[in-house]
């Protein structure tokens, strides 16, 4: 396996037997393959192309590198070639992968696989794993963490345009990052030695401080409105909103056990997976309040990350990406929601 080499077509298509949607397999080669996570973008802005990550061969050991691929399934090529990928992040905004390898920041066009180096990392190595970056929707700043020059992780900032790198935090470790779509406030998981807790911290590295998100299971972002949406933790079976200075959760949907979900960009629609449980993915259309089942990922939700669906939706509303390992595999996922199901997805409640 090669960068840039074309791997033709893996796709593999059906429909689901509840929706009637249709379900695309994008990769089908005997090797892992899963989307960034859930809560990052993965499709181009016009919708033609998706990114994901595989590993370059059938071995435990073996390395990941990043692929692209029509929606269509077609035209499956590899963007990257090497030993150490972490800290991966796709900025439709400029059509790049931004990545960790060498102790550089590098980005890669995905079109025409031009690699640059961005900058370099502050400390040490990268650090392998999901959710260890992210991007502002202009892709103007990549925040990334790195093992640091003593012990724990730095958590830093590079300006995308100049190479500009500030150091913003120091701690035992870091994870979950993703900033809102402005670029001014990231959120962050810290460990230190009671375990994990959610924080906030402006851009510039100031204002530190806890969130109140810890009552969710995973969240996001919603749109622009400075509110994050996410799951309850067990025991609530909600899919939840709450702004940083709110003073409890608003509850948009309940009564099964939502496990990871994310917005659009409009924070008008929300897909989750479920579990415990496993029922499904689902969309919710937030005005109206109305949850539509969306297909079954016939995922068995363990340990490894590859086997939670992790949904995420394209831009326009034409797909929603995920994981599943129903071949016994792990691979990468395309539902097709069409301007019919949409149109019955937001009809308003009786």
């Amino acid at each position: 396996m090669a960068k840039g080499t074309n791997y033709s077509s893996e796709r593999a298509i059906v429909t689901d037997a509840k929706s009637g949607l249709r379900v695309m397999r994008l990769a089908h080669y005997s090797c892992i393959s899963t989307n960034l996570y859930f809560e990052m973008g993965s499709f181009t802005t016009d919708e033609t192309h998706v990114v994901f990550i595989s590993q370059r061969g059938a071995a435990r050991d073996a390395p990941w590198d990043l692929f692209r691929v029509q929606t269509d399934g077609m035209e499956l090529v590899q963007v990257t070639e090497r030993e150490d990928l972490c800290g991966i992040v796709f900025s439709p905004a400029l059509g790049c992968l931004f990545y960790q390898s060498g102790g550089e920041l590098l980005k890669t066009d995905i079109h025409t696989l031009k690699e640059g180096a961005v900058a370099k990392v502050p400390g040490g190595a990268g650090k392998p794993g999901y959710s260890l970056a992210t991007i502002d929707a202009a892709g103007k700043s990549y925040f990334g963490n790195c093992a640091g020059p003593k012990n724990g992780d730095v958590l830093f900032r590079v300006d995308v345009a100049t190479g500009a790198v500030d150091v913003l935090y120091h701690s035992k470790g870091q994870n979950h990052l993703h900033v809102d779509p402005a670029g001014k406030t990231l959120h962050f998981n810290d460990h230190d030695e009671g375990g994990w807790a959610s924080h906030l911290i402006d851009a510039d590295g100031t204002n530190l401080r806890r969130s109140c998100f810890r009552e969710f299971a995973h969240h996001t972002w919603f749109g622009t409105t400075g509110k994050m949406q996410g799951t309850l933790l067990p025991p609530g079976k909600a899919l939840a909103l709450r702004g940083e200075h709110d003073t409890e959760f608003t509850i948009l949907a309940e009564g099964r056990y939502y496990w990871h979900s994310s917005a659009s960009p409009d924070a008008q629609w929300i897909v989750s997976d479920t579990n415990w449980p496993q029922e499904g993915i689902y969309l919710l259309h937030v005005p109206t309040g109305r949850v539509s089942y969306v297909c079954d990922p016939q995922s068995a939700p363990s340990h490894p990350q590859w086997t939670h669906p992790h949904p995420s939706l394209s831009p326009g509303m034409k797909y929603v990406l995920f994981n599943s390992d129903q071949t016994g595999i792990g691979q990468v996922y395309l539902a097709e929601l069409t301007s019919e199901f949409l149109d019955a997805a937001r009809k308003p409640l009786a």
